[in-house]
């Protein structure tokens, strides 16, 4: 080992250590019913051999054979990679074969014919008929967080739901929103297992409980519990307040028919389609939608009309150039128009208690107060105190509002880069969907933005008259204060059947398994004899989950490419199979034009960013056609792939090594020349404010040493 990686990891073990020694174990409701049916075989991430993924039929059929066999494949390469991780086997360096334990080769022999069909980067088409399908079968580990804070003054009763949809076991994590001590207490129709204090106790079906908070407490519903009839007070709120727990699938078919669903994609047959047709109809293993309709989707350029999309999805109205002018996130709104909603997902990197976070959370705590259900998912490393405090006290007064914080935990065991990985895999899907009761007002808002000033204002504004929001400095570094002003693109799209498709899709995220982030596939390609059908289609991608699958798609349609690629996007950190397929692209004669921005000062990590934008440049400067985007006092954030005139991608997918190895994405690919056509002058005027990058760099001795090391690379 080179003396600079030495050195490196030295440093970063100690993070690392310290992070593990934070680790919790987890628990299971299967620990304290065991007879339940869904105890049968444990959830996914309870299977340390791979003997029960290994056996037959972990999943039960229940007439969706193409789609279990496709769910189980994952499941099996999912294994695998859990054990590679922790045995130093497959691509950590030892031949499994090497491990004498006889059932340890039994098992992984299982788990690699099961996981065969992933060595290919394309799922051949079934006999089946195109359409939507639901999958209730039992695999993954639920875990929901129940927010409950002493503040809160007695209201209308409250009512949270968890899920147990294809569960094996399920966990409802108590937590205080506040300071003061919560007592919560109750009966429910089911047997329920407490876990409070390091001690346990198991509850029988109408026997009353009672405990207190701030100590950390988990409730483990039974299978047959569906409903407890709760009471929650504190010194401050003595008055009781109701609080009914249901379970959701059998409260509302509505919600367990989306989240239940996935979709039999026709596949045109390839004979005949130009390959850039081909690789966008192909089924794949990456998570994708069927192709849709795209009939005229608002692009949104500019940043306050970015922000007020999201805005009118919720108020039904925009916000006047006033309201931005003065900045003040207690303006009077107007919620007369409001649309009456069902269902709010909301899923961001960050999402900040500054003016736009608290905007935003003004909007949901309206709908959350009619009784709309509100899923939020965010990154919670990137949270800090007050963007907690925000969104806890907003799940703490609605229980209908329900929080996901996003956080990765290496295996046991696993390898120093599978450890630090865990300091910086994030949640990087971005999406607002809507769905409401009334036509034509759903809505779905795709991109690259996130719920964060900087997206708004081109530089802090005060907000000190609001001590519980966040007041920006300008920062350079790593500090988790900083603040840019980004220039991203985002697209809307009002269409019902793709707003609910959008939505269900994103459902396979919310209903991941708790340990391992696994989210179960959403479509299986099916034969079709017709001509293509829709031109766009949706894709999430959790890369160490999938085999790299978003990898793998955006390697094909690069090499589909014939004449010319354009891309707009900051982060140039090519993977080395990116880096082959531009390479061949550059080899074919094909043009390769990027707006990039070189110069990344003020984002995040933006000495490092920089070096590495360099590095490419350095690489490709007189290859590639490269632009660095020069608008005054903006950092480029758009994520913006076009081929051939004819496909266009609109993402939240950076083109380096964290988009591709370790963070979850998402986006839309659009194969039309029309769609194009309307792309074309947005991606004009990325250029016009563009301007030649210089191909002679200067990059700085620590930083060359620092990234010759290939894991400290994949890490950006």
């Amino acid at each position: 080992m080179r003396p600079g990686a030495v050195v490196t990891r030295l440093l970063l073990g100690l993070t690392l250590t310290a992070l593990a020694s934070c680790a919790g174990i987890s628990h299971s409701a299967c620990a304290f019913f065991p007879d339940d049916d869904a105890c049968a075989r444990p959830p996914i991430s309870a299977d340390g051999s791979g003997a029960e993924i290994a056996s037959a039929h972990y999943l039960a059929d229940n007439g969706n054979a193409a789609y279990v066999q496709r769910f189980e494949a994952l499941l099996a390469q999912s294994r695998i990679d859990a054990l590679d991780r922790t045995n130093g086997t497959g691509r950590f360096g030892r031949d499994w074969r090497d491990i004498h334990n006889d059932r340890f080769q039994a098992s992984y022999r299982a788990l690699e014919r099961l996981s065969k069909p992933l060595d290919g980067t394309e799922l051949p088409p079934v006999s089946d008929k195109p359409g939507d399908g639901h999958f209730t079968g039992r695999w993954r580990m639920s875990r929901q967080t129940l927010y409950l804070d002493a503040a809160a003054r007695p209201s209308a009763p409250k009512t949270f739901s968890f899920s147990g949809l294809q569960a094996r076991s399920v966990e409802i994590m108590l937590r205080q929103a506040g300071r003061q001590p919560v007592d919560i207490g109750g009966s429910c129709d089911g047997p329920l297992a407490i876990s409070a204090s390091g001690r346990s106790r198991l509850i029988a079906k109408g026997a009353v409980f009672q405990l207190s908070l701030p100590a950390a407490a988990s409730l483990f519903p039974s299978e047959a519990l569906t409903r407890c009839d709760l009471t929650v007070s504190s010194s401050l709120a003595p008055a009781r307040t109701p609080l009914t727990i249901l379970r959701e699938e059998a409260a509302d078919p509505w919600i367990a028919a989306l989240d239940s669903r996935y979709d039999r994609c026709p596949v045109p047959d390839p004979a005949g389609l130009e390959e850039l047709d081909r690789a966008f109809y192909a089924g794949r293993w990456l998570s994708q939608t069927c192709a849709l309709p795209l009939e005229r989707p608002t692009l949104l350029r500019k940043s306050r009309d970015g922000f007020n999309a999201k805005v009118e999805a919720l108020l039904g109205n925009t916000l006047p150039d006033s309201a931005f002018d003065k900045a003040d996130p207690g303006l009077p709104l107007d919620f007369s128009n409001a649309p009456k909603l069902r269902l709010i997902y909301l899923s961001s990197l960050e999402f900040k208690a500054d003016f736009s976070g608290r905007i935003m959370e003004r909007l949901i705590r309206h709908h959350a107060a009619l009784g709309t259900k509100v899923r939020i998912l965010v990154t919670d490393v990137l949270e800090r105190e007050k963007d907690d405090a925000l969104l806890h006290r907003l799940a703490a007064e609605f229980p209908n509002v329900q929080v996901q914080e996003y956080r990765w935990q290496a295996d046991h065991g696993a390898p120093f880069d599978e450890q630090f990985s865990q300091l910086h895999k994030t949640h990087h899907i971005k999406m607002l969907a809507t769905l409401a009761e009334e036509p034509g007002r759903s809505r779905v808002i795709v991109g690259g933005r996130n719920i964060h000033d900087g997206f708004l204002f081109h530089s802090p504004v005060d907000l000190t008259r609001y001590p519980e929001l966040q007041q920006y400095g300008k920062t350079d570094g790593f500090s988790l204060n900083y603040y840019s002003n980004w220039s991203d693109f985002d697209i809307e799209i009002d269409d019902q059947a793709t707003v609910e498709t959008l939505a269900a899709h994103l459902s396979t995220v919310w209903l991941r398994d708790a340990d391992t982030n696994l989210s179960r596939p959403f479509a299986i390609p099916v034969r079709s004899g017709g001509h293509p059908q829709g031109v766009a289609r949706h894709f999430i991608s959790v890369p160490y989950e999938d085999g790299h699958a978003l990898e793998n798609y955006f390697v094909e349609l690069i090499d589909t490419a014939e004449h010319r690629i354009e891309i707009v996007n900051p982060y140039l950190n090519l993977t080395p199979s990116l880096a082959r397929a531009f390479d061949r692209a550059l080899a074919r004669g094909v043009r390769i034009d990027i707006v990039g921005r070189i110069d990344l000062k003020g984002d995040i990590g933006g000495r490092f960013l920089t070096a590495l934008n360099k590095l490419f440049v350095e690489k490709y400067g007189d290859l590639v056609n490269i632009r660095e985007f020069k608008a005054p006092d903006l950092v480029l954030h758009s994520k913006i792939m076009m081929i051939d005139q004819r496909l266009v991608t609109i993402s939240s997918v950076n083109l380096n090594n964290r988009s591709f190895f370790h963070d979850s994405e998402n986006g839309m690919v659009v194969l039309d020349p029309a769609f194009y056509r309307r792309m074309k002058p947005i991606y004009d005027d990325y250029l016009a404010h563009s301007q030649p990058v210089a191909t002679n760099v200067s990059i700085g001795w620590v930083y060359r040493l620092l990234f010759s090391n290939a894991w400290v690379r994949q890490a950006f």
